[in-house]
């Protein structure tokens, strides 16, 4: 799944804004919260809210670990909250290390920010469905590839967190 930066989240983002880390992270996994309901996330209850993210959770891996086991020990944290407000707060640390690089208040300006976990969601029939971000191809007959654009270096980091997951250099733990 390829992340969309037309979105107007990432499209307006500034400095001094705050970033909209889990309306971006539902409106990238909106495929799969529609597979539950046939309704945006906005429009369910919370019960059925806390239920849809719950499915995605069980199916959704980070480093190749499924996401539930590498955030045990901030999930056993939240053991006191209701199953909205887990779902919830796990939401938040999910999307808050995919879309890091695009949150303009965590760039220093030479750099954005960077993290070494790289999440899927495992399909039927175990093909993994990756959240990242990839340069759009050319179109048409005489399309001409896209010249240099600010997301070229996201989409990089993103091509390098795959390929350290290829070669199984990403940490399988949250401390490691």
């Amino acid at each position: 799944m390829n992340i969309n930066t037309e979105n107007a989240i990432i499209k307006y983002s500034d400095k001094g804004k705050p970033f909209p880390y889990l309306k971006l992270f539902n409106e990238t996994v909106e495929s799969y919260i529609l597979d539950y309901k046939n309704v945006r996330l906005e429009k369910l209850t919370e019960e059925d809210a806390a239920r849809c993210y719950a499915r995605i959770f069980k199916k959704m891996e980070v480093n190749g670990v499924p996401v539930l086991t590498f955030f045990k020990e901030d999930l056993d944290r939240w053991a006191d909250l209701d199953q909205y407000h887990k779902t919830q707060n796990l939401a938040e640390l999910v999307s808050k290390d995919i879309f890091c690089c695009f949150d303009r208040n965590l760039d220093d300006g030479d750099h954005f920010r960077r993290c070494d976990r790289l999440y899927c969601i495992v399909k039927e029939g175990g093909e993994r469905d990756f959240i990242m971000y990839e340069e759009p191809k050319a179109k048409g007959l005489f399309g001409k590839k896209n010249a240099k654009t600010a997301y070229s270096a996201v989409a990089q980091y993103f091509q390098d967190l795959k390929n350290k997951l290829d070669a199984d250099f990403l940490p399988k733990t949250k401390q490691g």
